[in-house]
This record gives C-alpha cells, structure tokens and sequence, in this order.
C-alpha cells in the first residue's frame, strides 16, 4: 500500500500560516517577474481563474474581488515543505519526498497503518497540522499511480474529509471513469491529446487498454501507467532520489538587461547558486553551459546564443564555476541587445569522492575543500548571500533581479523578517 500525501494549495497556504486575516480569503501566488497565477486558494479557483493565467489579465478582477496577491517566495515554500517532511517521517519512517508539496508513503512496515489505513492517515493528516499549520489530503492506493488518483478524489470530494482509499480491482473503475487521461500521473501533456483521439479518455479507459497496443503506439511510461491502474507496481518506492545528472540555474530580468557588467553579477549568481547545489549532492562538474536570449515576444531586436566549456577535472570548486561562466559570457555577448533571460546548466556530473585523475592537473587544490566548507557554512548559519564572489556585484544594487512587487517576509529563514510581537502603545513592560 502506498499513500500520497499533498499539501493543499501549497503556496497560498504558506501565505496564510503568518496572516491568520487571508484564512476563507482568496489568495493567488504569482510566478517569478510575477509573471503568471502559479498558485489558488479554493476562493480564486471558484472565482474561474485557471493555472497559469497571465496576472496582467486577473489584476482587475482580483481587485474587484479582494485576491490577496504574493510574489513567489522560495525560501518560505522550501523550508515549510523540509518541515512538512520532518512531521510525516515522525510517523512514517519510508518517506519519498516527489516535489515541492508531495510525497508518497510506504505504508507495508507498519503494522497499525495496515490495520486501519484511513485511521492512520488521519493520524498523519492531525499531526502536520498541528506541528506545521499546513492542510494536507492523502489518497491511498496499490501503486504509485493509484494513490496519485485516490489523491486527486481526496482533495476534489470534501466529504472525503482529505482522505480517500482506492478500491481493489474492478471497484476502483467507478472512480476511475471520473479522472480525465490528461489528468493521471504518467501520461505526458503530449499524448493526453492522441490518447483523446484514439478513444482512450478516462483512466479507466487507459486501465482496460491492450498492454501491447500501448507499448507500440506511445511510450514504455504510458505502458507502465496502465500496469499500475490495474495494481500492478512498475514504480517501486525509493527513498533517496538518485543523482541528478544536470543542474540548471536560470531566471527571466526584471526588466531587459543592456550592459555586460550586469549580466556579468546575473551570470556569476547562476552559477555561484549551481555550484552550491552542485557540492550539496556530492557530485563534480565536468561541463558547463551558458545561455543568454532576448525576449521572442515585441518589436525589440532578437538575439539568442551558447557556450560550452569543459573543465580538465570535474570540479564543485565556486571559483572554478564562476571564473569559467564569465569566460563563455564574453565568448557570446554581443552589445545593443536587451537581453531577457540566462541561464546556467553543469552536466557531466560524477561522484565527488571518486573523481578520474589528470596527468597534468590535480584533482584537488590543498585549499579548495576546505574554503567551499567554510563559504557553505557561513551561508547556511546567516542566510544565504552572506558570502559570495565580487563578480556578483553588491547585493543591494543589483538591477537584474526579479521583479517581486508583492513579496512575503521569509518568517522562518531570515533573522530581520521574524515576526515582531510589540506591547500596546503606552504599555509598561517589567
């Protein structure tokens, strides 16, 4: 038995833990530039307001009905999603941790949850609202793919009260008829359509499918989705998700950026940021890329173009990565263009313990190890950006970042955004 546990409306709830005002409000989380609608409370998805709507469209209708709007806030979403993890593990040792705002459980060890699963789940569900102030739902299932169902029942069907648990067998096909094929976990947004167009429309429909007809039309994936609808495991529990094989690190400007010294501090921030995620995993680059492109939309003229270089040892050395970024940036910047959006990728990825030597190179400066050690530490003790390479430019006077006109306080991960509790005016304290 696996459960999905998801958070509800993940981003506006974390919104809403430190404004007790927004609870039964509605509030709309928007994407990086504050681009598009990247998060509803229930209110705004009554309201019709789809996923991904463009905010310059909404804005006068969330004027006109009070939509609470937030700028994304990453590091508040990062840390209450570690402290939803934290709660669930308190009760469920095997936790795979899926995005952001879900994570599938493995239930067979525990004798109590195989007793009475839903009872469990409740128990489950009580506790990461006590100890995080985030709603969770969770669907129970065979597999992977039925507990993502099961899920989506869960959190559509409110006398579920947030937890559902998909029948065996030819039971579960009532609830199966119900979910859109484009809506089940495994089938790609590409082949939803001709799956559509070949008479396979509901979940259900892909579960009774021929296993081999499936295989020679589509793909490996969607042959397995359909082994799992009939409760058959393709997609086993994995406790530590294995290594990543590329890292990237890319943002759209605030505002379009004309001169080099700028993209310069952006270029040198993507991959000083990669270069921390690089170590936090063990691994060691042996390639990176740069990109840089102008905005495909407007009358503004168009320009797009890489650079790739390779390092003679792997490496997860700061330095190293943001010396050899500025060099592919000065391989490709051409002058008058209003560059839009960059970007940072290493590939090429190995373990960092066990790196190929060079006949010519060490592998290792003396120094290095321990001066990536002390930067990672530092940062983690006083908050990200403390330390960090002049190439970034003064961090207050960057003109490339992010336009986040409507921003949260990071209430848990920042020292000056704590929340304050001041005595009424004239108070005496003791």
């Amino acid at each position: 038995m696996f459960a999905l546990c998801d958070c509800n409306n993940f981003y506006a709830s974390c919104e809403r833990l430190f404004r007790p005002d927004l609870e039964r409000r509605p509030v709309a989380v928007l994407s990086n530039n504050d681009g598009c609608v990247i998060a509803r409370s229930s209110e705004v998805k009554a309201l019709g307001v789809p996923m991904g709507a463009p905010y310059f469209r909404e804005e006068g209708r969330f004027r006109h009905f009070g939509v609470e709007v937030f700028s994304s806030n990453y590091p508040l979403y990062e840390d209450l999603s570690r402290r939803v993890t934290d709660s669930l593990r308190s009760l469920v040792p095997d936790v795979e941790v899926y995005s952001i705002d879900e994570a599938f459980l493995y239930m067979d060890t525990l004798p109590e949850a195989a007793a009475d699963p839903s009872e469990f789940c409740r128990r489950v569900r009580e506790r990461v609202l006590h100890w995080t102030g985030i709603p969770v739902s969770i669907g129970l299932g065979e597999t992977k793919t039925l507990a993502k169902a099961a899920n989506r029942i869960a959190k559509k069907d409110p006398s579920r009260e947030g937890i559902f648990t998909m029948p065996h067998g030819e039971e579960a096909d009532r609830y199966l008829e119900g979910i859109d094929i484009g809506d089940v976990w495994g089938v790609g947004f590409r082949n939803a359509p001709k799956l559509r167009r070949l008479g396979v429309r509901t979940a259900r429909a892909l579960k009774h499918a021929d296993g081999e007809w499936i295989r020679r039309r589509f793909t490996i994936c969607e042959a397995r989705t359909s082994r799992e609808l009939n409760g058959l495991v393709c997609f086993p529990f994995t406790e530590a998700p294995g290594p990543r094989k590329t890292i990237r690190v890319s943002r759209s400007f605030g505002d379009p950026v004309t001169e080099l010294l700028s993209l310069r501090e952006a270029i040198s921030y993507f991959a000083f940021s990669a270069a921390e995620t690089l170590r936090g995993e063990g691994s060691a680059a042996g390639k990176i890329h740069l990109f840089l492109m102008t905005s495909p939309f407007g009358s503004a003229p168009r320009y797009a173009n890489a650079a790739t270089a390779r390092f003679d040892v792997p490496t997860s050395c700061t330095t190293d990565i943001v010396g050899q970024a500025l060099k592919c940036l000065e391989r490709i910047f051409v002058e008058g263009y209003p560059y839009k959006k960059a970007g940072v990728a290493l590939t090429d990825l190995a373990d960092g313990a066990h790196l190929q030597g060079h006949l010519f190179r060490e592998i290792k400066k003396p120094w290095e190890g321990s001066l990536m050690k002390a930067v990672d530490h530092l940062n983690m003790e006083f908050g990200r950006g403390t330390v960090y390479t002049a190439s970034m430019g003064i961090r207050d006077r960057r003109s490339w970042v992010m336009r986040r006109g409507h921003v949260s306080p990071r209430y848990t991960t920042c020292w000056e955004d704590l929340p304050s509790v001041l005595p009424p005016e004239g108070a005496q304290l003791p």
